[in-house]
C-alpha cells in the first residue's frame, strides 16, 4: 500500500481540540493518513486512547506533547514526539500545569465579568472536560453567546495579549523543555517556527540544548519550507509535519493537510525508537495498529 504521509500535530479535547482520540483516529484513517501522532497540549492523557482506537485500522498512531515555552520574550512551542505518557516527572509536571491553566481559565471569566461579558464558570468547565482550560475554550464559549461572530474575533477584542481579558499561562523554558522531553524518551521539535522573531537563531539555541527537529511543513509556513528545510540541514536537524488540527470551525483546517513524506518519516521514526531505548523508557511501538 502506497504510503499517505505522516500527521504529527493536531489536537483532541484531552486540550482544546473538540473532537475525541477515537474521532481523530477516524479522521486520519478516512483522510488516508498512514501515521498520526496525538499532541495535545501539556498533555498525554489522551494517548492510549488514541492508539487504542486505532486497533485494527492499519493506521500507525502515537503520541506527544506540545509543550509552551517562554523564550527571548515570546510564547514558543516545543513538540514532544513519542514521549513515554507515564515517565514520572513530565507527569507530575503536566499535573501541575493544567491546575494552572484552570486557574487562569477561571481569572479570564472573572476579567470578562468586569467588562460586562458574564460567562457560566461550571459550564464552562463541564465544556472543557477532561480536556486543558485555555483561552480557545473561552474563545468557543463568547461566540455561543454571541458576544463575538468567531473565535478570531474573541481573541482580536478580548483574548490576545494585550487585551482587557488576556491572562498569562504558565510556561516552561525551552532548556527544561527540551530535557523533560528527552528524559521521557521523546524528540525535541520546534513547532510553526514561523511564529518567532528569530527563527535562525532559536534553532541554533535549541539545537545546543539538544532540540532534535523543526516542523517545516504546517499551514502557517507556507511559502517558507524551503527557507526552514536549508536551516534543518544545515543544524542536522530532523524535519517533520502537522496540520495543527483543532476544529475545522476554527480555521477550516483539516486533519492530514500538512503531511510527511516516507523517507524522512523513517529518518524520525528510527531516530524516536532510538531516543526511547538511550532513554531507558518502555519501547516505541511504531508498526500499524
Amino acid at each position: 500500500m502506497p504510503f499517505g504521509g505522516a500527521d504529527l500535530h493536531f489536537h483532541s479535547i484531552v486540550s482544546d481540540g473538540v473532537e475525541t482520540p477515537a474521532e481523530l483516529v477516524a479522521r486520519a484513517v478516512a483522510a488516508g493518513l498512514s501515521v498520526a501522532a496525538l499532541t495535545d497540549h501539556d498533555a498525554v492523557h489522551g494517548i492510549a486512547a488514541f492508539e487504542a482506537a486505532a486497533a485494527g485500522t492499519g493506521l500507525v498512531a502515537a503520541g506527544g506533547a506540545e509543550l509552551s515555552v517562554s523564550e527571548r520574550g515570546e510564547d514558543v512551542h516545543l513538540l514532544g514526539l513519542f514521549v513515554d505518557p507515564s515517565e514520572p516527572a513530565l507527569g507530575a509536571r503536566l499535573a501541575g500545569i493544567r491546575t494552572d491553566r484552570d486557574r487562569r481559565g477561571e481569572a479570564m471569566v472573572e476579567k470578562l465579568a468586569t467588562l460586562g461579558v458574564e460567562l457560566d464558570l461550571p459550564a464552562l468547565r463541564a465544556a472543557v472536560g477532561e480536556g486543558a482550560f485555555g483561552r480557545p475554550h473561552v474563545a468557543r464559549a463568547l461566540v455561543a453567546k454571541g458576544v463575538v461572530a468567531s473565535s478570531e474575533e474573541a481573541f482580536e477584542r478580548f483574548l490576545g495579549e494585550g487585551r482587557p481579558a488576556f491572562v498569562p499561562k504558565a510556561r516552561w523554558s525551552l532548556a527544561e523543555a527540551v530535557e523533560a522531553v528527552r528524559r521521557a524518551g521523546g524528540l525535541a521539535v520546534l513547532a510553526h517556527p514561523v511564529w518567532y522573531s528569530d527563527v535562525a537563531g532559536l534553532l541554533r539555541q535549541g539545537r545546543g540544548l539538544g532540540l532534535d527537529g523543526v516542523e517545516v511543513w504546517h499551514p502557517d509556513n507556507d511559502g517558507r519550507e524551503e527557507e526552514l528545510l536549508r536551516e534543518a540541514e544545515a543544524l542536522g536537524l530532523l524535519v517533520t509535519a502537522g496540520s495543527d488540527f483543532h476544529t475545522e470551525r476554527d480555521g477550516g483546517r483539516t486533519l492530514g493537510a500538512r503531511r510527511l513524506g516516507e523517507a524522512p518519516w523513517e529518518r524520525l521514526a528510527a531516530a524516536g525508537v532510538a531516543r526511547r531505548r538511550e532513554a531507558g523508557r518502555a519501547p516505541l511501538d511504531l508498526s500499524p495498529r
